[in-house]
């Protein structure tokens, strides 16, 4: 076997900055591989769970340690799916980052995570108390909003969607902050439940 092609393999990780505020992280490193081409039934089982894969790379399986991404010649690909013939090699199965939805390096934004906690006083009632649970890496998109009128009083709304790292615990009764604005969580959505991000729908209600 030739092991002419160079490639860069990058973990991207997310890293706790100061107290439960998180920044993206890459770290790389090259090892020696072989290119190959996709085969037919690989791009098929692919399409199936919309992927595109386009290329391959087969290296040593001891130097494979997990990796979501690789570099080869000024060009990002997504590991989609690896496969192993025997315990001496590797093969990553490999779609240009360009076509990959969850794109994380697309995560330049920053939200707030919250949720409401409740207080108990001397008279034995409680009260909500505000508490920010994260601060995370995101992708904040504008969809718009709409108007109405509800019992006589003008409601503006702004929707939103967020694409964040995947985090279990995110819950629908949580809410998020952008630049101090109060945004309430509407859908959650794992896409293909890879487990690599969640989508959040999001509402801004403006009286």
């Amino acid at each position: 076997m030739l092991w002419r092609d160079l490639v860069s393999l990058i973990s991207v990780s997310e890293v706790e900055t100061s107290d439960n505020v998180f920044e993206l992280a890459e770290t790389s490193r090259d090892v020696l591989a072989d290119k190959k081409s996709v085969n037919r039934d690989e791009f098929y089982k692919a399409i199936s769970n919309d992927l595109r894969p386009t290329v391959a790379f087969k290296i040593r399986a001891i130097e494979y340690a997990g990796e979501q991404r690789l570099k080869h010649n000024g060009t990002d690909y997504m590991i989609v799916r690896t496969y192993s013939r025997n315990d001496e090699t590797i093969e990553l199965v490999c779609q240009a980052f360009d076509d990959v939805q969850t794109n994380l390096a697309l995560l330049r934004d920053t939200v707030e995570i919250w949720h409401n906690t409740f207080i108990e006083n001397s008279m034995g009632e409680s009260s909500p108390m505000e508490e920010r649970l994260f601060t995370l890496p995101a992708r904040v998109e504008n969809r718009g909003g709409s108007s109405g009128i509800t019992d006589g009083v003008i409601e503006t709304t702004n929707n939103i969607i967020v694409t964040i790292r995947y985090r279990e615990g995110i819950t629908p009764d949580m809410f998020l902050k952008i630049g101090g604005q109060r945004f309430d969580i509407r859908y959650i959505e794992d896409p293909f439940n890879r487990h690599e991000t969640l989508i959040l729908t999001a509402e801004r209600v403006v009286l």
